[in-house]
């Protein structure tokens, strides 16, 4: 009788232990809890109490991987990417919308921070320069043109010239719109080749 009295008493006293610790435990995390403000959304009226409860910790790692989640895709679409080749459409200008047709522009934009540009009247090139782009938050795109001209008669820019353009680009990358110093606003797609 004495070891069965001695072992549940060892027993009783571990499970005090566990117990005491464990309400430790909640007393902290309960704490923790009321200080940070993504576990008092968790507390909502709309829980059900037929559900299982989950513990903060675990509300708490939920939360900040749909935060993350929600973050990295608004990210993405926040911010599309100016890569590819635009052709001009169209120029709105003091609310006139024109159309452009025998006139086009092709803007080149690559990875590498490179961009080209051929401006074209019937197909025959008028101008045309390359060199260096980069985006100045929130909507600058600065141009550092090295070379302007024709195909056949390139001219080095010594020193390279810089100039900004106003721009925004659709959700999903495919419009580019530049905004000139006048307020006139040049649109351009983005197409697969230039054609």
């Amino acid at each position: 009788m004495t070891s069965a009295h001695v072992t549940s008493s060892i027993v009783l006293a571990v499970f005090m232990f566990l117990l005491t610790g464990c309400k430790a435990k909640e007393t902290a995390s309960n704490t923790a809890a009321k200080s940070t403000p993504s576990a008092v959304s968790n507390a909502s009226s709309t829980d059900n109490s037929n559900q299982p409860v989950q513990p903060p910790d675990a509300n708490r790692n939920a939360d900040v991987t749909k935060k993350s989640e929600t973050s990295d895709s608004a990210k993405t679409k926040a911010s599309p990417q100016l890569l590819g080749t635009y052709e001009s459409r169209e120029v709105q200008n003091e609310g006139v919308v024109t159309v452009i047709s025998e006139l086009k522009t092709i803007w080149v934009f690559f990875a590498d921070g490179k961009y080209s540009r051929v401006s074209q009247v019937k197909g025959k090139t008028y101008h045309s320069d390359s060199g260096m782009f980069r985006i100045e938050p929130p909507d600058k795109l600065v141009l550092t043109i090295q070379t302007t001209g024709q195909r056949a008669k390139q001219k080095i820019q010594n020193p390279p010239v810089e100039k900004s353009h106003i721009f925004s680009l659709s959700p999903d990358g495919d419009e580019l719109r530049l905004t000139s110093t006048k307020g006139s606003i040049g649109i351009f797609r983005r197409v697969p080749n230039p054609s």
